[in-house]
């Protein structure tokens, strides 16, 4: 059987030496030996679990809580147990699935959001504490939004933030995705997308195509063939190990 150093597997994996060695820290990957110099030597084995890693961590982690179960399924591969790896990348294709039908909701609120014209945010320029008071939050919860980058407020020549129509209706957005659990990147991800739409002057963000309908700010049907892609990897594995 062929051995690989971090450089080759690096290379044949398409990512930094860094990574490889990340992943043995976090515990994706089965123990590594090392040579007498200290180099490591990785295994087929070792390409088989980097592969099932780059597949698991292929596609944007929705929601918080998907991140932990990737992980036992990278974590329960690395261990062997492949056969439990299967049955928790099922479960998590089922969550998927769940939150396909839950998220038909939230961007019909979304909708509803940009398409409203409520007085209190007609023609209006408020300061950072009035925003945080009309929608219900902390002020440091819209500071942790902008830090984050979801959004860029304008500022008045004196260095005020003014918060008008758009940037309220905004936050109206990211306070609906926050309740829903969404992770901080996929919010930025969908807030671009957002103001892309915006500029197109079109917000309506369902749209029917080839017979079927989708969200056109979801990533959970890529999330679903990711999953699927797993899967079928992991049945793979087992029988390739079983041979």
């Amino acid at each position: 059987m062929r051995n690989y150093s971090t450089s080759e597997v690096a290379k044949l994996m398409g990512v930094h030496p860094n990574t490889i060695m990340l992943y043995e820290k976090w515990g994706y990957i089965i123990s590594v030996e090392r040579k007498e110099n200290g180099y490591r030597i990785y295994t087929e084995a070792h390409l088989d679990q980097i592969k099932l890693i780059r597949i698991a961590l292929k596609g944007e982690l929705i929601k918080c809580y998907m991140k932990f179960e990737v992980q036992n399924i990278i974590r329960s591969a690395a261990q062997g147990e492949l056969v439990k790896a299967l049955e928790l990348s099922k479960e998590y294709l089922a969550h998927i699935k769940k939150e396909k039908n839950s998220e038909l909701k939230v961007m019909k609120v979304i909708e509803e959001i940009l398409k409203s014209d409520l007085p209190e945010e007609r023609n209006t320029s408020l300061k950072r504490n009035e925003v945080a008071k009309l929608l219900g939050v902390s002020i440091n919860v819209i500071i942790n939004w902008e830090r984050n980058g979801f959004i860029e407020v304008p500022r008045t020549k004196n260095g005020y933030r003014t918060y008008g129509q758009d940037e309220i209706k905004l936050l109206r957005v990211i306070k609906a995705l926050r309740k829903e659990n969404y992770c901080t990147q996929c919010i930025s991800r969908m807030v671009k997308k957002l103001k892309a739409k915006n500029e197109e002057k079109d917000i309506f963000l369902y749209e029917e195509k080839n017979g079927a309908g989708h969200w056109l700010l979801s990533s959970l049907p890529e999330a679903e063939s990711n999953a699927k892609e797993l899967i079928s990897y992991i049945r793979e594995l087992i029988i390739k190990r079983k041979g």
